[in-house]
């Protein structure tokens, strides 16, 4: 016994088809780069295998992928490297809806598929099971080595079909048949050879009825005022109607293959509404089948005009060295492109502008060498166009930052100064003072000598003016 098939695959699998045509909505438009639309990896086996790039084939060989889907869909895995994640694209979308959509928003350039057959070979190509008409309706198509299929029933009867020339099969019986169990057994022979078998489960009507939107999402461009709303249903719908904020539309549905219809609606003049969903509403020959409320992803949204708070921080530093004030600090609320500036009333009385830096920063020095310089004066405004809308008076900042600048000065310099009377030497020190070009004054020998030269010098200049 082979997998349970629960729902077409084609329908399963033909939600990647839509998703993709709606790129936009669901994929990250970040995306650096997209990789190729192929790519050749070796697999476990040391074989060469193709795998095709979801993004690429949806973007840009829609062909392609629907051939994939329609042809290969109980064969394709999913494969994204980063998450490590390697498994069959059917089951997987069955049974992990929530993270199928997970990794589709997030990893959308990332998710590779690949075609895979497993080593026994399957007769049966595909099978799916529908109610309608309180009848069921058993459908499939199997290789052309098979002859025969058989159909068992949960009551134990069997119905015995021999393929067409297109290798298709199709069994009904009554839909009460089914009431004890849900599951049907389908037999193929080759000949008198049981090749391969599958157990499928039978959707009852009352369930088909409810669940006729396989998928569909919807977007609004916010500045165009335009909502677009794209899905697929199942095929035995023939109309689909959206309600969105009081704006109405509808459209038909059109075939996109064998039980699948794809409908597309596009709303004008819409405003977006806060929390709201789109209603979706499907009908089959006037008659309201099924119906969902789905989610609308907002995209050109005009950005809210928010009132700016605007503030001015500022400090000064007086650096005694170079005899300046720097004043520093930041504009809060300024923007690139926002209109505002930032002009400083100088010593000097003129009125200049100061550049602000791109995260709101400024700086700006001036001179205190003119002894006529008036600090009282200093004051910074900020401006949004022409209108005043925060000033801010540095007087205080700039006397604080001269009276601590002298007294750290004046600290320093006296720190300087007992540093070095601590050195002065005691006592007699000629090698200290000759070095320093200084005399000690008590009286050492040096201090006779000098004299003794000096009385010398004294009599000698008697002598000669005799």
């Amino acid at each position: 016994m082979k997998k349970i098939m629960t729902k077409p695959v084609l329908a399963v699998v033909a939600a990647t088809a839509i998703m993709g045509g709606l790129t936009p909505i669901f994929a990250d438009a970040s995306s650096f780069a997209s990789p190729s639309a192929t790519k050749v990896v070796m697999n476990e086996e040391g074989k060469q295998v193709t795998r095709y790039n979801l993004k690429e084939l949806a973007q840009n060989d829609p062909e392609t992928l629907n051939m994939l889907l329609k042809t290969q869909a109980e064969h394709l895995y999913i494969i994204v490297d980063e998450l490590k994640l390697d498994t069959k694209l059917q089951t997987y979308m069955e049974e992990n809806k929530e993270e199928w959509e997970r990794v589709y928003n997030q990893y959308y350039s990332d998710i590779w598929l690949e075609v895979r057959f497993t080593d026994e070979k399957e007769e049966i190509v595909s099978v799916n099971a529908q109610t309608k008409s309180n009848k069921v309706y058993i459908k499939g198509i199997v290789t052309e080595d098979v002859t025969k299929v058989i159909v068992k029933k949960p009551t134990g009867d069997h119905i015995e079909v021999v393929p067409t020339s297109e290798h298709s099969f199709t069994v009904s019986f009554a839909a009460q048949d089914m009431s004890t169990d849900p599951y049907v057994t389908v037999e193929a022979y080759a000949g008198s050879t049981l090749v391969d078998s599958e157990k499928v489960k039978v959707i009852s009507q009352a369930e088909e009825a409810a669940h006729l939107i396989i998928h569909s999402a919807a977007v609004l461009d916010a500045k165009k005022g335009e909502l677009k709303i794209k899905g697929i249903v199942k095929l035995d719908a023939d109309k689909v109607t959206v309600t969105y904020n009081g704006v109405n539309g509808e459209a038909s549905v059109k075939k996109l293959w064998d039980g699948v219809g794809i409908f597309s609606v596009t709303l004008k003049n819409v405003k977006e509404a806060a929390n709201a969903k789109a209603a979706v509403e499907v009908f089959e020959d006037g008659e309201k089948r099924d119906a969902d409320s789905i989610d609308v992803k907002v995209i050109n949204a005009p950005v809210k005009e928010v009132p700016n708070t605007y503030a001015i921080t500022g400090t000064a530093a007086f650096d005694p060295k170079a005899f300046n004030i720097q004043l520093k600090g930041t504009v809060v609320g300024w923007s690139k492109n926002s209109g505002v500036k930032l002009m400083i009333t100088g010593p000097d009385g003129k009125k200049q502008e100061v550049k602000i830096g791109a995260k709101g920063e400024y700086s700006w020095k001036f001179s205190l060498k003119n002894r006529n310089t008036d600090l009282k004066g200093v004051h910074l405004e900020l401006y949004a166009g022409d209108k005043l809308v925060k000033q801010i008076d540095m007087t205080a900042s700039i006397s604080k930052a001269v009276t601590d600048a002298l007294k750290q000065w004046e600290s320093e310099a006296s720190e300087k100064l007992e540093n070095k009377k601590k050195h002065l030497p005691n006592g007699n020190a000629y090698g200290f003072w000759k070095k320093h070009g200084e005399w000690w004054t008590q009286g050492g020998k040096d201090d006779k000598r000098d004299d003794d030269k000096k009385d010398k010098d004294d009599k000698g200049k008697d002598r000669n003016d005799d």
